[in-house]
């Protein structure tokens, strides 16, 4: 028998609210299917790819891509009218502040 598993009490100190939810979210829909240790790795998993890009071996990229459908669509159309961080290396930064300094 599966013990019942108290999604709330998982969050850690470190989450942002948006991070949190998105967790939250895969957990409450895999909660029925998962163990709570299990749960709470492929959770970390699926936000570690979709907040900090990480990838993993591609069989556990796809299990979690299946696992994620839902809730990963729902996050990504939440995000379509946000502002998008873009990244540039640092010496392409300080590239475009000479160029500019020299007008």
């Amino acid at each position: 028998m599966k013990t019942q598993i108290d999604v709330d009490s998982l969050r850690t100190e470190h989450e942002s609210d948006e991070q949190w939810e998105v967790r939250k979210n895969f957990m409450v829909e895999h909660k029925d299917n998962f163990d709570q240790e299990e749960l709470i790795t492929l959770a970390q998993l699926f936000t570690n790819i979709e907040f900090l890009g990480c990838r993993y071996p591609q069989e556990t990229m796809a299990r979690i891509a299946k696992l994620s459908e839902s809730v990963s669509s729902k996050y990504r159309e939440s995000r379509k009218n946000k502002l998008k961080r873009t990244f540039v290396q640092a010496s392409d930064a300080a590239e475009q502040k000479a160029k500019r300094s020299f007008k």
